[in-house]
C-alpha cells in the first residue's frame, strides 16, 4: 500500500466519527425521553459498578450507603435495567469508542502537521471538544440533568459534530480527494458565508430552546396538549402572554427563524449550496408536522416522536452547518493559496 492510498483512506475517518456522534446523539434523545438521565447516579460509574446489569436491591444498597446521591425521584424509585443500560452504553460510545478514537485521529494528523497544518487544527478542535463534553456530561450527572445542563450537553455534542465535518471536509481537500459538488466558487462562498453563519446559529439556538422545553419540568404540558386545542394555538388562544410558557416561545421563535430560512434560501444562486440549503428547510419543515403530530398523540406515541423531533431538528440544523463549511472551505483555501 502507498502512502497516497493509505491518507486517502483515512481522510474519511473524522466522519466515521461524526456518524459515532450522532449515534450518541440518538442515545442521548433516547435516555430523555425515557427519563433515564439520572439512572446511574455517580460517574464515571453507574451505582458503582462498571456494568449497567443492577438489581433494585443493589440500587437500594447502593443509596443507603450514598444518600447524598439520591436524585430528583427520590430514594425508593427503582430504575429499570434498560434505563440504566440506556445511560450506561450512551457513556460507552462517548468514552470508550468516540473519545480513544478522537486521540487516534488527532495523533495521525499530527504527523503530518507540516504538509497539512489546518487538518490537524481541526482534529484539535475534535479532540478538544470531546473532552469538554465529557466534563459537561460528568456536571450533567452531578446537577441531576438540570435544563441549563441538558442544554450545554446537546450544543457541544453539535459544535462536535460540526468539528468532524470539518475535519473531514479539509482533510479531503488536503488529499486532493474533495468530490466536485464540494468544490464551490470562492466569490460567492466568500458573499454568502456571513449568512450561512446568521441561519447556522439561529437554527442552533431553535434546537437549544427545544432542548430547554423539553426538559422544563410542566412545559411539554403547558398548551393543553393532546387536544385540538394544542397547536396551532396554544390552550385555544393565539397569543399568549405568560413569559413562563417556553412551550409557546418556542413555536414563535420556530416560525420566525423558519420564514428567516425560507427568505435567504429563496435568495441564493442554484448549485450545491442551495441544494443542502433545501435539504436542511426540509427537515426544518417536517420537523414543524412532527411537532403537531406529538402534541396531537402525546402519550399514545410521545417516545418516539419525541425522538424523531430532536433528529429532525438535528438533521436541520447540521444540513445548514455542513453548508456553511463548504463556503468556509473555499474561502479557506483561496485565502491559503494567495498567502502562499
Amino acid at each position: 500500500m502507498t502512502e497516497n492510498s493509505k491518507w486517502w483512506r483515512l481522510h474519511h475517518l473524522p466522519f466515521i466519527l461524526f456518524l459515532i456522534t450522532m449515534i450518541a446523539v440518538v442515545l442521548g434523545g433516547s435516555i430523555r425521553i425515557y427519563d433515564a438521565g439520572e439512572s446511574c447516579p455517580d460517574w464515571p460509574q453507574c451505582f458503582g459498578s462498571w456494568g449497567f446489569d443492577i438489581s433494585e436491591a443493589e440500587q437500594e444498597a447502593w443509596w443507603a450507603e450514598n444518600p447524598d446521591e439520591i436524585d430528583s425521584r427520590g430514594a425508593d424509585y427503582r430504575y429499570t435495567v434498560w434505563e440504566i443500560f440506556l445511560e450506561w452504553f450512551h457513556r460507552f460510545v462517548t468514552g470508550i469508542i468516540l473519545g480513544p478514537l478522537c486521540i487516534i485521529q488527532c495523533f495521525l494528523a499530527f504527523k503530518r502537521r507540516r504538509e497539512t497544518p489546518a487538518v490537524y487544527k481541526a482534529t484539535i478542535l475534535a479532540l478538544v471538544l470531546v473532552i469538554i463534553q465529557g466534563a459537561m456530561g460528568m456536571i450533567t450527572v452531578m446537577y441531576d440533568n438540570v435544563p441549563w445542563s441538558v442544554a450545554a450537553h446537546l450544543t457541544l455534542a453539535m459544535a462536535l459534530a460540526i468539528s468532524l465535518l470539518w475535519a473531514w471536509v479539509r482533510w479531503m481537500d488536503a488529499d486532493d480527494s474533495l468530490p466536485k459538488w464540494m468544490q464551490l466558487n470562492p466569490s460567492n462562498s466568500a458573499r454568502i458565508l456571513p449568512r450561512l453563519y446568521d441561519l447556522s446559529l439561529s437554527t442552533l439556538a431553535v434546537l437549544v430552546f427545544g432542548a430547554f422545553v423539553s426538559t422544563t419540568s410542566g412545559q411539554n404540558l403547558a398548551c393543553n396538549v393532546g387536544s385540538f386545542e394544542a397547536w396551532p394555538l396554544c390552550n385555544g388562544n393565539l397569543l399568549i402572554t405568560d413569559p413562563s410558557n417556553l412551550a409557546y416561545g418556542h413555536r414563535i421563535f420556530v416560525v420566525v427563524v423558519g420564514a428567516w430560512l425560507l427568505w435567504n434560501i429563496r435568495g441564493m444562486e442554484s448549485g450545491s449550496i442551495r441544494k443542502v440549503m433545501n435539504r436542511g428547510f426540509d427537515f426544518y419543515m417536517l420537523n414543524i408536522l412532527l411537532g403537531a403530530a406529538y402534541v396531537f398523540t402525546y402519550d399514545d406515541y410521545e417516545r418516539i416522536l419525541s425522538l424523531m423531533h430532536l433528529m429532525f431538528a438535528t438533521f436541520a440544523f447540521l444540513c445548514i452547518g455542513f453548508a456553511t463549511v463548504l463556503a468556509r472551505n473555499s474561502v479557506f483555501t483561496t485565502n491559503t493559496a494567495e498567502e502562499e
